[in-house]
């Protein structure tokens, strides 16, 4: 199981040196603000955190660019059963539900984040199904039925690689056809590790667009 206090001491930096910080958590009296935005047509309304441990309070840069690659190969992922890693504010799977996309979001199983998916799901008058997962936990067996996993920006906490390998297996393991698209936008520098546990885990990668690969277990 995963620390939430360890997810505030790794904000904004990939580096392990990190771990080694003192733990500083500080109490915050929550701040929101609800902004209207528009993607390719779409007006959508998301609330955002003024603060969070997790980073799972705002919209992620990389959102943009999964939406890009989704909407240019509608044919790969229409019609097909999919799981968002790290939702955060649930944007992604909002936006793709709403353009016909059979989306589940999920994200750090803590109360704050289901409930802020929750209430942008209702903004938006939309409905489809979240599953509160924290990385290396146990999927029941209804949760983990997909056949493609996106996810953007996920690589900020080099010390969870493992644990997110964990749930990868149990969502692409002896799933033929079953891959996943993630984008990621910032510096790669010890986000390289990821990838060698992703060799060393079976699976193979390929870059499909700038700083977007397409991940799939080996054959």
């Amino acid at each position: 199981m995963l620390d939430l206090s360890d997810f505030a001491k790794m904000t904004n930096s990939d580096s392990e040196d990190e771990d080694n910080k003192k733990e500083n958590i500080l109490t915050v009296e929550q701040v929101f603000e609800e902004k209207l935005i528009e993607v390719h047509g779409e007006k959508i309304k998301i609330r955002e955190f003024a603060y969070s441990n997790t980073n799972a309070g705002v919209i992620w840069p990389s959102t943009y660019t999964l939406i890009d690659y989704l909407l240019s190969n509608q044919e790969r992922f229409k019609n097909k059963k999919i799981i968002e890693l790290g939702s955060a504010t649930g944007v992604l799977s909002i936006f793709l539900n709403k353009k016909g996309y059979n989306v589940t979001s999920s994200d750090y199983n803590a109360d704050e984040i289901t409930e802020n998916i929750n209430f942008n799901k209702s903004l938006n008058n939309i409905e489809f199904k979240h599953i509160p997962h924290t990385w290396g936990d146990t999927f029941k067996e209804e949760d983990k039925d997909f056949e493609i996993v996106i996810a953007s920006d996920i690589l900020l906490y080099v010390q969870y690689f493992e644990k997110l390998m964990i749930t990868l297996r149990q969502l692409m393991d002896n799933k033929k056809d079953s891959f996943m698209l993630m984008a990621y936008g910032r510096k790669l520098y010890d986000s390289k590790k990821f990838f060698v546990l992703l060799e060393e885990n079976d699976f193979q990668y390929e870059l499909v667009g700038s700083k977007t690969w397409i991940i799939k277990k080996k054959q």
